[in-house]
Formats: C-alpha cells, structure tokens, sequence
C-alpha cells in the first residue's frame, strides 16, 4: 500500500492505489481513468495495511473515487476510531459511507470522521497535511533524483551547456512505486488538457520512454524526433513525417533546462502546419522561461521550489567561479 507517512499519519491516496494495484495484475493493458472504481481485491490490501498500522490517525485520501462495492466499507467499522476521509465529492460514495459507517460524522462537506474525533484536530490535520501531500510526494521523489555527487560538473546534451547538478530521471525506473506515482500524477495533468491530443511528441531518450508509456495509459500515439538539440541536423528520417498538417500535438520531456528542444519541436511542428498547444514532464529549471507559443506548459516540480541550487553556464569554468 502506499502511502504519506509522517509522525502520527498515514495518508492513503485511495485512487493511485487502485490504479497500482491493477497495474501489478494487468501489466500490458492498463488505462489511466479520472473516475476511481474500488475493487474488492484492492480492499483486502487497504484493511490489511490498516489493520497492520500504529498511526493514530490514517487519513484516507477520496480524490476522484466514485464507485465502491455496496458492504466492502462496513469491514473498517473496527478501525473507525482512527480514520479520516477526505476529499470526498462523489455523492455516492457520501451516500456509501454514511450507511455503512457506524459513529460517522461530517466535519464539512468533503471530510468525514470518528464522531468523538476532535473537528478542529482533523480540519488541522486536513488543511496542513492532507492537502499538499501529493505535491509534498511528487517533490520528494524528484528531489531524490537530483545528481551532484562530489561537486561533479555535468554537461547537458540537451543544450550544450553545462550544471552544477543533473536531474537523473533514470534513477525513476529503479523504484516501481515512485516511478508509478510519477507517470500516474503526469498522466492526471495530462487527462485535464482540453480538447483533443493526435499524439505525444517527444525529442530525448527518457522523453520518449516516457511519451510511450503515458501513450499507452491514455490511448494516444507517440512521436520521437531523433536529432533535435545542440547537434541538431536536418536528418530526421521518417519520424518528422509523422507530423500532419492540422493534428494537435503534445511535447513530452523529462527534465527541461533552457527549453531549447521544444523551441526546435515547436517550430518542426509550426512548419508542418500543425500545432502544439501543451508540454509536459517531471521538472524544470527555468521557472521564468519564455514558452509564450504553448497555451500551457505543466511540470510537478520546479529545481528553485524544491530549494535546490542548480547553475547552468555557457562554459565549465563558469560553474566553478558561481561555486566562489
């Protein structure tokens, strides 16, 4: 089960759990869906880490749920004392928890509770850490990925230039659940993008492993440019073919720097007369880079929100004098 620990909590993101635990039993034919159907199986796994857990409080997170067998809720009866619902907007899962939860009481219209919790306890417990969990989650994972051993200087391929730290996606793929939790809170960003996507475009190795496995979760197609970047050659072969007058497409990366690679995708795509509204990916540096052509760029981190003192410059010795 995963979940959002700290001192005296759990939280448990009800719909990534579901989506993990039929990606573990399915996993050449899964689907990322925004409407969150509890199945018996994944309840045996929630009431055993429930059963299993010392926290005083488990906050159960119903973001996006809107269906669970009818009985299934009545097993938690005996850990009711220490659980907390929140995030709960689907009125049939209101309706659910209602008639199958002795001793519930609502302590606004989406949090729910033991009635002899204290309100102002749970309302603090929501507000301070429910609510930011995911994004504390989503930070912590990315910040793990961060690479500056030994004050080693990096040489981005991406740009030309070089950093003082680099961003490892591949340090992703090590970690099953991370790496899991990462695509799912991508896949979410990219289901809320209005109208409708022809295909992901992508322009780097980790760019299209992960424009390919967000393609498969959201039955959309892929596109990988080869060749686009510093060393960027005319050579495309057949893939730039792909690109069709008037079809929608989406830029997929994993850590983008200067945004140097979607300005060259950007304008490939503009030449074919087609068009590029969104892009997506793990993190970025340039908080304030000018992406003006996209109506929306969207990452789960940013280097300068996690804190992290990452420099970029044009030549080696340049990092080392910003280090003095």
């Amino acid at each position: 089960m995963y979940s959002f620990e700290s001192d005296n909590l759990s939280i448990i993101p009800m719909d990534f759990n579901v989506f993990f635990c039929t990606a573990k039993k399915y996993k050449k034919n899964i689907r990322y869906s925004k409407e969150c159907v509890v199945s018996e199986m994944f309840f045996d796994e929630l009431e055993i880490f429930i059963s299993e857990s010392n926290k005083e409080n488990i906050s159960i997170d119903m973001k996006n749920v809107v269906s669970c067998p009818k009985h299934l809720l009545r097993r938690l009866n005996v850990y009711i004392e220490k659980l907390i619902f929140f995030n709960v907007k689907s009125e049939n899962i209101k309706q659910l928890l209602v008639e199958e939860l002795e001793k519930l009481t609502w302590v606004s219209d989406t949090v729910a509770c033991y009635c002899d919790k204290d309100n102002y306890m749970v309302e603090g417990l929501v507000d301070v850490e429910c609510k930011d969990a995911r994004k504390k989650e989503e930070y912590r994972i990315i910040k793990s990925l961060v690479d500056n051993k030994d004050g080693h200087i990096q040489l981005l391929d991406s740009s030309g230039l070089y950093s003082n730290c680099y961003v490892d996606v591949k340090k992703l793929f090590i970690n099953v659940e991370k790496f899991y939790f990462i695509i799912f809170s991508l896949a979410e960003q990219l289901y809320n993008f209005s109208g409708h996507i022809d295909a992901f475009i992508s322009s780097s190795k980790n760019g299209a492993i992960l424009a390919n496995i967000l393609g498969g979760l959201l039955d959309i197609k892929e596109v990988h440019l080869i060749g686009v970047g510093p060393k960027y050659s005319m050579e495309l072969g057949d893939s730039v073919e792909c690109i069709k007058a008037g079809k929608r497409y989406v830029y997929i990366f994993d850590f983008m720097c200067t945004g140097t690679e979607l300005k060259i995708v950007s304008a490939l795509i503009n030449s074919k007369k087609a068009y590029l509204p969104y892009a997506a990916g793990i993190a970025k540096y340039k908080k304030d880079a000018d992406f003006h052509l996209l109506s929306k760029l969207v990452v789960l981190a940013d280097t300068k929100d996690m804190e992290i003192d990452y420099k970029i410059a044009g030549e080696r010795e340049d990092i080392l004098m910003q280090k003095r």
